[in-house]
């Protein structure tokens, strides 16, 4: 008998998909770390950064529901 490769191939969602959960992964992470921070400027800078990663998340998940190319067409 023989094997056959198997083609695995990723669409464009599944990438942004991904890209999604490692934000995500990623924000939990700072969330941990700003529990256990003490110092003020590093509070700071944690809370700076989920912001951005929040910004993604939410970008990323308008690419995956399409609304960001509805977006893009309009002009905004």
């Amino acid at each position: 008998m023989k094997l056959e490769k198997r083609e695995i191939t990723l669409n464009e969602y599944d990438s942004i998909k991904d890209g999604f959960c490692q934000e995500k992964a990623l924000l939990g992470e700072y969330v941990s770390c700003l529990c256990l921070a003490e110092r003020k400027e590093t509070k700071a800078e944690l809370l700076s950064m989920m912001k951005e990663v929040g910004e993604d998340m939410l970008f990323l998940r308008e690419l995956m529901s399409g609304k960001a190319i509805e977006n893009a067409g309009s002009g905004e």
